[in-house]
């Protein structure tokens, strides 16, 4: 076979391509911010405005939600600089895409506040120059106090302390969201807590060791009315469903996706259909397994029989013989007879 390999050179310089010009904003807290590239001149478009208002109810709702439930370990309301806290609603909330994540080394020779607007800087990628970060000692600060809370717990086996900043871009008329989520391990880096980040000894050489995860923030389309629909998206059968398939591929879970009369392929036979001694159908799903095994009736004491014919990880081909009065649903078993999974639907034999 011919080598098909194609060599890939650096773009050609082309004078055309100029990269726009960014402005950004955070919100007081520093845990939004706002970046465009049209200036505060010339406003961004309603509907847009609306996707990064879900943004803010979103954040408001999950702030809420952490400082007001208590934290089973220490008996207090969970911080919104805890780790574990903000890890479990990216996670079940089914609104995060991970997207990339880092391990960071950083060492930094500044103090006070220059110091926490340098990692911030840092952390987020972000060269603000000359511009005042106000949040940023506040923020670093409830970070530091959150770790010393962990790590002076001697009953958490988390140790982690990180913090979560929205992103909302409006780029050539596009919105974009996505989220960063930095932490570090509070035991690892106790000693640099303690000293804080307002010491102000010029001397003191601080070093870091920490994680970044950069998240897509989906935003349903269906989502109208903000927070009331946001709930609705783990009560959507369709959505979780979706998820369920997903699952399964990533597991290589075994399931039946329909039986079907092999001469009739897109009839899926509804649930309680008689089987025909005599004709073939085809047991329909994903993951069924390479080697041959068997199907059987569900039902305690069944007396039908189903005889396998070609085996595939996809298809199984079968007939029946016997009695099966009461409908039952089918069993895959594999080679050494352990239940793989089972029809939906119940049968029984004509």
């Amino acid at each position: 076979m011919a080598d098909k390999t194609v060599q890939l050179n650096s773009s050609a310089k082309n004078p055309n391509n100029v990269e726009a010009k960014k402005y950004y904003i955070f919100n007081e807290t520093g845990n939004i911010m706002m970046a465009s590239t049209v200036d505060s001149g010339n406003p961004i478009t309603k509907e847009v405005q609306d996707v990064f208002a879900e943004v803010s109810v979103f954040f408001a709702g999950m702030s809420r939600a952490i400082t007001t439930t208590i934290n089973p370990d220490t008996g207090k309301p969970y911080s919104l600089y805890n780790y574990t806290a903000l890890e479990r609603i990216i996670s079940g909330s089914g609104l995060f895409v991970h997207v990339t994540e880092t391990d960071l080394s950083y060492e930094s020779h500044q103090w006070g506040a220059n110091f926490s607007k340098e990692l911030l800087e840092a952390l987020l990628g972000l060269a603000t120059g000359a511009g005042a970060l106000s949040f940023a000692t506040a923020m670093i600060s409830s970070i530091g106090q959150e770790g010393l809370n962990i790590s002076g717990s001697s009953s958490r086996s988390d140790s982690k302390v990180g913090n979560i900043v929205f992103v909302c871009e409006y780029l050539l008329g596009m919105p974009s969201i996505s989220a960063i989520v930095v932490y570090a391990d509070a035991n690892t880096h106790k000693q640099q807590l303690d000293i804080g980040p307002c010491f102000k000894e010029s001397s003191v050489t601080t070093n870091w060791e920490m994680h970044k995860d950069t998240y897509l923030f989906v935003t349903p389309t269906f989502i109208r009315q903000y927070a009331g629909d946001l709930d609705s998206i783990n009560m959507n059968p369709e959505y979780m469903e979706l998820i369920s398939w997903f699952s399964g591929l990533l597991l290589q879970t075994p399931s039946v996706k329909s039986v079907v009369d092999s001469t009739k392929p897109n009839e899926n036979l509804p649930s309680g259909s008689a089987l025909a001694k005599g004709t073939t159908y085809s047991l329909l799903g994903q993951f069924l397994g390479s080697e041959k095994g068997s199907l059987k009736f569900s039902e305690s004491g069944s007396k039908g029989k189903i005889n396998v014919g070609s085996w595939g990880t996809n298809e199984v081909q079968f007939t029946v013989e016997g009695t099966q009065a009461t409908a039952s649903s089918i069993q895959v078993l594999d080679k050494s007879g352990k239940v793989l999974t089972n029809t939906s639907q119940t049968f029984t034999i004509a």
